[in-house]
């Protein structure tokens, strides 16, 4: 069972550049900070691989959990944050302007 989605998908690129991470859990926001995407890497708290999917893409911040980061249409990504394949959160990527 696929959890995650699978691999083989046509690639999109995270855009490089300067953002503003804001994590949530049941709408409360729970911790906003500034990133960054340097080529296929986020930079965050430390340095997390991007893995390309047809919407953006998906960084493993440790094993058990993942983020998506689906292209909002603006410049930015949201997705859901999953731990263990339960989704517990989301996550947006604001681009500084």
């Amino acid at each position: 069972m696929a959890l995650f989605g699978s691999a083989g998908q046509a690639a999109a690129d995270v855009a490089p550049g300067s953002y503003t991470s804001t994590t949530s859990s049941s709408g409360i926001v729970l911790l906003q900070r500034d990133a960054r995407v340097e080529g296929d890497q986020l930079v965050l708290i430390g340095r997390y691989p991007i893995h390309r999917t047809a919407t953006g893409g998906y960084v493993d911040l440790f094993p058990g959990h993942r983020v998506i980061l689906n292209s909002d249409g603006h410049g930015g990504y949201r997705g859901p944050a999953y731990f263990g394949g339960a989704v517990i959160g989301a996550i947006t990527l604001t681009p500084h302007r």
